[in-house]
């Protein structure tokens, strides 16, 4: 199979490391698709890789509505075909300490990282298993359950329980996975995204290009189902 009959799509696309991840397969050759809440973001996108010369492809939807996913692989699929390679970037944003978060809001992220996860999985699997393709996950060192990382993600808690279950999720497919023809991996961002509000004045800025290096390198070799990029907290 040629690079040039390859695709992507992005669930949850931004202008972070889904951004990234959009460039450098676009460049490899490979049709991507963009899936975001936001119509007008996607235009622009749009207009961003077709300026590199980059086929691609906007699909607006709430990936919190399961109901709705059906309906968005369907449309996927009469834009590009088979559905090879998936990249999940969706979540939902939340901060704080989890003794003040709203529990719904807990639901809500809970909901986007493992429930419209598996559901936009479940959809894609079958042209995921033909095509040998690979699912790709976006996660950060929160998720990691250590009393290193826990004592720093305090204040972040929020998150790092819901990015902990993303975790689990992604390596229990990989297992459930492990006999077929589909590879799964996560990249896991041990620090702030450089470019987002939260990693200004930040030692440890991870740049979405580096992150979109290793996705691609995960996706050419298929090997590893974690891999970690960043050095802002000792992991090990």
């Amino acid at each position: 199979m040629s690079c040039t009959e390859n695709n992507i799509i992005i669930f949850g696309y931004g202008t972070g490391i889904s951004k990234a991840v959009a460039h450098k397969f676009g460049k490899e050759g490979y049709k991507i698709g963009l899936v975001a809440r936001n119509a007008q973001k996607l235009e622009k996108a749009i207009l961003e890789l077709k300026a590199q010369v980059i086929e691609d492809y906007a699909f607006a939807c709430d990936l919190a509505v399961l109901e709705d996913i059906p309906n968005l692989i369907k449309r996927i699929k009469d834009q590009l075909g088979e559905i090879k390679n998936i990249h999940w970037n969706a979540f939902h944003d939340i901060e704080g300490n989890i003794l003040e978060t709203p529990p719904l809001e807990l639901t809500k992220s809970f909901h986007i990282r493992v429930s419209s996860y598996i559901a936009t999985v479940q959809a894609c699997l079958g042209d995921l298993e033909k095509n040998h393709g690979s699912i790709l996950s976006t996660n950060g060192i929160f998720a990691f359950d250590a009393v290193g990382i826990d004592l720093v993600a305090k204040e972040y808690s929020s998150l790092a329980t819901t990015a902990a279950a993303q975790y689990k999720t992604t390596n229990l497919l990989a297992h459930s996975l492990a006999d077929t023809n589909v590879y799964v991996s996560q990249v896991i961002v041990n620090g702030f995204v450089d470019g987002r509000p939260e990693a200004k004045d930040k030692t440890y800025a991870v740049h979405p290009e580096t992150v979109a290096e290793q996705f691609w390198y995960l996706h050419q070799h298929k090997q590893e189902t974690v891999s970690l990029c960043g050095e802002a907290i000792q992991a090990a």
